[in-house]
């Protein structure tokens, strides 16, 4: 399940970067325009200062990709501190001291994506994960617009930037509860809204991390262009893990002859699909997701669909098997099998075992769900730590208005830094991001670096 939120700065160009596949269902109608974009930058140097909804931002323009750095600014207490001058920061890249040319005070205003996350694990939580997210939207400043977008089996945008509370409500009122999870496709759509964005921006995600079905963007994928992106990222956790595994164990029971699921079973895709999305043994591969043809517990694949896919990959473990001791048995294709003899291929398959102890099944279980789970938090905490945001922690659905509540204060009390880089050089690489303060006793959290656009 996820929420998301994003904010606004200077407009940069980008990249050869892929624009996902319109999934996005249902708009509603557009809200207040977002204000109009500044002029293109000139070739040569020039200081500017430019109003955004009332809040002056001091820039300076130049013929390179501006690259925007949100930064949050704490006591050692954890306290905000929300009084720091452009002066009293500096910025370096790759160790090289960079000039600020872009500046936005804690009372500029954020573009905000909220996303949430409406797949089978809500569906009896939907009523207080919609009043949490109300209140959300009532703490922001009431100059901050927001974007709401809800996932599931779709992905759908709910309505265009706005600071119209009532429409706000109106939308996250009419989210409702679906099968699977297009995680990364949803992200890759909040990451599209706001890439143009002027300003502070910033996602928050509401979701267990689970991505089941998503067939346009991936876990590397959503990631590597959040490395290009100034927006910072909240996500907040919530745990389904414990209501999957009774679901699970439950389907189980319903089949015949149960075989409890096993990595590489989940793994195999359905005919004619790709495989769902899971961690690779290479990791340069990239992980991608398809739709599974039966659907179980919270959008994975149902006891019936697990054990079809084991029984296929059984199969063809013992083709394979065969081929290699008795090749002689597996003629060519030009070459018709002698009289009286059988193909393997067609000979029946055992039947699984009828029964399997309670332990074998929970240990059957338990292995399953650590991967699955090893996965949705590493992609959530890879979220908070590449753009300088925060995970946060919902375990159950009556923390998650403490959840929202964190995030809308650090909103209020967070700083956007710009620069235009002295490499100019459109290599594609990755370049580490240090912000620095001279007040004493200042805590500072920021991005640890961005993605240089490449050229061609």
């Amino acid at each position: 399940m996820a929420v998301a939120i994003a904010a606004v700065p200077q407009e940069r160009p980008r990249s050869n970067r892929r624009v996902p596949k319109k999934t996005v269902v249902s708009p509603q109608p557009k809200a207040q325009p977002t204000p109009p974009a500044a002029p293109e930058p000139s070739p040569e140097v020039s200081p500017e200062t430019s109003a955004v909804e009332g809040q002056e931002v001091e820039t300076l323009k130049i013929d390179t990709s501006l690259v925007t750095v949100p930064v949050i600014a704490t006591t050692g207490e954890g306290n905000y501190i929300p009084d720091l001058r452009q002066e009293e920061f500096s910025i370096s890249e790759d160790g090289g001291k960079q000039e600020v040319a872009f500046f936005a005070t804690v009372s500029a205003p954020f573009h905000v994506v909220l996303m949430l996350d409406t797949s089978g694990s809500t569906k009896e939580k939907l009523g207080l994960i919609r009043q949490a997210a109300i209140a959300f939207v009532e703490q922001l400043q009431s100059a901050d617009r927001v974007k709401v977008i809800s996932f599931d089996d779709q992905v759908r945008d709910l309505n265009e930037f706005t600071n119209d509370r009532a429409l706000l409500r109106n939308s996250i009122n009419k989210t409702t509860s679906g099968a699977g999870t297009k995680l990364y496709d949803a992200f890759e759509v909040a990451l599209s809204s706001i890439r143009t964005i002027k300003g502070r921006k910033a996602i928050v995600l509401f979701s267990d991390g689970v991505d089941y079905h998503s067939d346009q963007a991936s876990f590397d994928g959503t990631l590597h262009w959040l490395d290009e992106e100034g927006v910072i990222v909240y996500p907040i956790r919530y745990d389904t893990r414990a209501a999957t595994a009774r679901l699970m164990r439950e389907q189980m029971e319903e089949q015949q002859g149960p075989q409890l699921p096993t990595i590489g079973v989940i793994h195999a895709p359905a005919p004619g699909t790709t495989a769902p999305t899971f961690p690779s043994d290479d990791p340069d591969a990239a992980r991608t997701s398809g739709r599974g043809t039966n659907t179980g517990p919270f959008g994975l694949p149902s006891a019936s669909e697990i054990l079809r896919r084991r029984r296929e990959a059984e199969r063809d473990r013992d083709r394979d098997r065969d081929r290699d001791r008795y090749p002689d048995r597996y003629p060519s294709p030009d070459r018709q099998p002698s009289p009286g003899t059988t193909d393997p291929r067609d000979r029946p398959i055992d039947p699984a075992p009828s029964s399997r102890g309670s332990r074998a099944e929970d240990e059957a279980i338990s292995r399953t769900l650590d991967q699955l789970y090893l996965t949705a938090d590493s992609y959530l905490m890879e979220l908070a730590n590449k753009s300088g945001g925060s995970l946060l922690r919902a375990d159950t659905l009556g923390s998650l208005p403490d959840a929202f509540a964190k995030i809308a204060a650090e909103l209020r009390t967070q700083y956007a830094i710009g620069y235009y880089p002295t490499n100019k050089t459109r290599d594609g690489q990755y370049r580490k991001i240090k912000v620095k303060t001279t007040r004493q006793g200042v805590v500072l959290r920021a991005r640890p670096g961005y993605r240089a656009p490449k050229s061609g």
